[in-house]
């Protein structure tokens, strides 16, 4: 059974159009092309939107009724106002987040590049190295197995020279005195 691929993109891209007028992300002054400069610098959707729309105080207030239309908006502008404190405070908040998250995201980035190169440096020295490097494994070995035969014959001589003091130990207990 093959698992289909979720659409991410086209699921984010219809939220954001559905919420953007609900919680009032309005476009900012900058152009279609300074906005899409900045996508394209940070390669970050999310980062640019923090960028655009940090400022919640200066949100155009509209109204959409006919009727009540501009007692509402002056109801806004009165709230507005008596929010103003919390409000700027929150948008210097949102402000300094945004910074932050721009500075981790290219520290992020710097981090990754200069992983990636040394990845690449590793690999072409260990490849550029490994016959010599197993060359001098082999000798190693080589080195270590000759030793090995030597500790054994070295041990073999040692049981004999045993054997044999054993013997004249034996010998030396038999003979009268």
């Amino acid at each position: 059974m093959q698992s289909e691929e979720i659409p991410t993109q086209q699921i984010i891209d219809k939220l954001r159009q559905t919420l953007e007028p609900r919680i009032g992300i309005v476009d900012s002054p900058l152009s279609v092309t300074e906005k899409s400069a900045i996508a394209l610098e940070e390669e970050d959707e999310d980062i640019a939107l923090l960028k655009t729309g940090f400022d919640i105080y200066n949100i155009p207030i509209t109204s959409y009724q006919r009727r009540l239309g501009s007692a509402v908006i002056a109801v806004r502008k009165i709230v507005r106002k008596l929010l103003r404190p919390v409000l700027e405070r929150q948008v210097i908040y949102n402000f300094a987040n945004t910074r932050v998250v721009q500075t981790l995201s290219n520290q992020l980035q710097k981090l990754q590049e200069n992983q990636q190169s040394l990845e690449k440096k590793i690999q072409s020295e260990f490849s550029n190295e490994s016959p010599e490097v197993r060359a001098k494994l082999e000798m190693q070995q080589a080195g270590i197995e000759a030793l090995q035969s030597e500790i054994e014959q070295i041990k073999a001589i040692q049981e004999q020279h045993s054997a044999m003091l054993e013997e004249i130990k034996v010998r030396l207990l038999n003979t009268p005195r």
